[in-house]
């Protein structure tokens, strides 16, 4: 299946959206559990650096994101 290219950007605004949630409830968890602000925010940066890793790799994997040309064009 081919996307258009604002499907695309859809779905890359939908990781980006999803990792700083992730990004967001981890640094809140981790400052809950102790740890001080800044060590707080280095973790949800982590946490956002990894989710969204994991959502374009999958969605590249799926082939839903990426520049995909047919043959002979």
């Amino acid at each position: 299946m081919r996307l258009t290219f604002r499907v695309q950007v859809l779905l890359a605004l939908l990781c980006f959206v999803s990792s700083l949630l992730v990004a967001v409830v981890a640094g809140v968890l981790s400052h809950e559990a102790g740890a001080p602000v800044a060590g707080a925010v280095l973790y949800g940066g982590g946490a956002f650096i990894g989710w969204m890793t994991l959502c374009v790799t999958v969605l590249m994997a799926l082939g839903l994101l990426g520049c995909h040309s047919r043959p002979g064009e």
